[in-house]
């Protein structure tokens, strides 16, 4: 048995690692097609202590952007733009939001305020 996983192992990993660096193109209700980004195309934001690090990341469209809170107090993640809220975030608790549109977000922390962050998506 032990010899039938050492084959099988590597294959996998063979054929599945280069359509995760893909993406996945799947059709919505519409008809239309979209490519969803995969874990190749994903940023992660640590909350530690006040603040959001990196404080500012630079992405390109489609990219998903993981917020996970680090430390021991509750969070948020709230554009001031409106387009996302992430309600409380308790400790290891972790909100995600794919961009798909090029521009610059501002978000805040609505617990507290003066921890700020933004994303610049091109």
């Amino acid at each position: 048995m032990r010899r039938v996983w050492i084959v099988i192992v590597p294959l996998l990993l063979v054929l599945l690692v280069p359509a995760a660096a893909v993406g996945v193109a799947a059709k919505d209700r519409t008809g239309r097609t979209e490519t969803y980004p995969t874990l190749a195309s994903a940023t992660t934001v640590k909350i530690v202590d006040f603040a959001f690090r990196p404080k500012t990341i630079s992405i390109a469209k489609g990219t998903r952007v993981r917020w996970v809170n680090k430390g021991s107090l509750s969070h948020t993640t709230t554009a001031k733009g409106g387009q996302w809220d992430s309600g409380n975030l308790a400790s290891g608790d972790a909100f995600s939001r794919t961009f798909k549109k090029a521009g610059t977000f501002r978000y805040y922390c609505t617990i507290h305020p003066s921890m700020v962050g933004k994303v610049v998506v091109s």
